[in-house]
């Protein structure tokens, strides 16, 4: 079994960056929720 570097940070890096997306996406969508709210208020 060969060691690859790169190939083990890329096998990390992608599912931390999928959930970085996810909750930086969760969070925008929150504040357009609430700023719709607001404003219709």
């Amino acid at each position: 079994m060969c060691f690859h570097p790169m190939g083990e940070e890329v096998f990390w890096l992608k599912p931390l960056y999928q959930l970085g997306f996810v909750c930086f996406f969760d969070f925008y969508f929150w504040i357009g929720v609430y700023v719709f709210g607001v404003s219709t208020r």
